[in-house]
């Protein structure tokens, strides 16, 4: 056995990731000089330092061993540590270095390579970020996508980088403790949709505070554990996911077959790697211990709603950067696009149908409406769609409109019909989303 994995005292202590030991001390799990420890910061004074065991009010606590990490651990030498405390890493050189590693290994214009280069930096910013994005890198075999979501993978913080994910190695990865040890990167999920756990954690894994609750069976023990599902997602596949929720928060980059200077996962030049991306990690680690103690430093982006929690974090990286104006325009261009794929939207054209249906009493008759629906040229490529059942969902649920029952009298007939009433006040915010008139 190695010494690793010999058994000791240690191991009546509980691993730990990271997280506070006590109200102005935090640990990472790293390894230092070979061996498993902490690098801890004391924010009262800003000094790192080396610790192998945390003794807490709350029990023991030992940092991760190699084996216990998915990931590619952070490895210093006590040397480096012992540098590093007298260095001050500034935000705008790290992101320098990011977007040089991703400008080597893929061939992208400057606003993907931008959207890379932030998300790898907002991976270490999980403490104070509480809403984020999806990235998905769509194309082709040979299009670069897998390359392009290594480059995060072997850059960002605590990456778990592996396809056919499982529910059970997500909740494993996230844990019950602290949110926010780490980021997943998921090849080829093209198939994941049909894993509904998987799904689950998926659509609510964007906002901090979410948990999915889970009977733990040790023997005739029960135990109720609440699992984390807050992290930073990295997809690559062929085609972009189907499920709605996952999508609206999904930011595609489309890749296409090029020549990047070098292949991350077998790179002609070994040493260009080993001198950019291990440094790096390493003092983007250091600058996240350099300002834990301290508030993100977010900015106002003049954005609402669900494009606020998508970009503004993003924007607050790179803001009072050189590269600031690159990424306002990335940000306008993918809201822009976002808007226009909900303006062309099915829901969206239904609404719009919609308003030239209802009567004065903002009312309209279901058949009647169903039936303008299914004669229109506008949705024939969408009659698969339009059943009964669909369109009563879309009025209730998304334009939160009350179904009625009457009898209505035509030609001296009395029939009963159903017909559905809208609200001004919903109406108006609908026309807003939809950038159609008010009705």
């Amino acid at each position: 056995m190695t010494d690793e994995t010999k058994k000791d005292p240690s191991d009546k202590a509980r691993s730990i990731v990271k997280g506070w030991i006590s109200k102005t001390q935090y640990v990472e799990s790293v390894i230092v000089d070979s061996k498993p420890a902490f690098l801890t910061v004391d924010t009262s004074t800003g000094k790192k330092s080396i610790l192998y065991k945390a003794l807490t009010p709350n029990g023991i606590f030992r940092p991760l061993r190699r084996e216990e990490m998915g990931y590619i651990p952070f490895e210093f030498t006590s040397e480096e540590i012992e540098e590093w405390n007298s260095t001050t890493f500034q935000k705008e050189e790290l992101l320098d270095g990011i977007l040089e590693i991703v400008q080597q290994y893929a061939d992208m214009s400057l606003d993907k390579q931008i959207l890379v280069t932030g998300n790898s930096f907002l991976t270490y910013c999980l403490e104070w970020i509480s809403t984020t994005h999806f990235l998905f890198f769509v194309g082709d075999r040979g299009s670069g996508k897998t390359n392009a979501s290594q480059i995060i993978g072997e850059v960002g913080y605590r990456c778990m980088m592996a396809g056919s994910i499982t529910p059970a190695n997500i909740y494993n990865f996230l844990g019950t403790g602290e949110e926010g040890v780490g980021c997943i990167c998921e090849d080829e999920v093209d198939a994941t949709e049909k894993d509904i756990e998987k799904m689950r954690i998926y659509r609510i894994s964007y906002a901090k505070g979410r948990k999915i609750p889970k009977i733990d069976m040790t023997g005739k023990t029960k135990v109720q554990l609440f699992y984390n599902t807050f992290c930073m997602v990295f997809f690559s596949g062929e085609s972009l996911l189907e499920d709605q929720a996952v999508r609206e928060r999904t930011i595609p980059i489309y890749m296409m077959k090029g020549n990047p200077k070098d292949n991350i996962k077998r790179p002609k030049d070994k040493q260009w790697k080993e001198e950019h991306i291990t440094p790096l990690r390493k003092k983007l680690l250091f600058w996240k211990l350099q300002n834990i103690g301290k508030e993100f430093q977010r900015i106002d982006s003049g954005l609402t709603g669900r494009d606020q929690e998508l970009f503004e974090d993003f924007l607050s990286v790179f803001a009072g950067t050189k590269h600031e104006n690159v990424a306002k325009q990335v940000v306008d261009g993918y809201v822009s696009q976002r808007q226009q794929t909900i303006t062309d939207s099915l829901e969206a054209r239904i609404f719009r149908a919609l308003k030239s249906c209802l009567d004065e009493n903002n009312e309209v008759e279901f058949l009647r409406f169903l039936n303008v629906l299914t004669t229109s040229d506008e949705f024939s490529e969408d009659q698969h769609r339009i059943t009964k059942n669909f369109v009563s969902k879309t009025l209730l649920e998304k334009f939160q409109a009350k179904r009625e029952s009457k009898i209505k009298t035509e030609n001296g007939i009395r029939r009963q019909t159903t017909c559905y009433r809208f609200d001004e006040k919903v109406s108006k915010i609908l026309s807003e989303k939809y950038h159609t008139n008010d009705l």
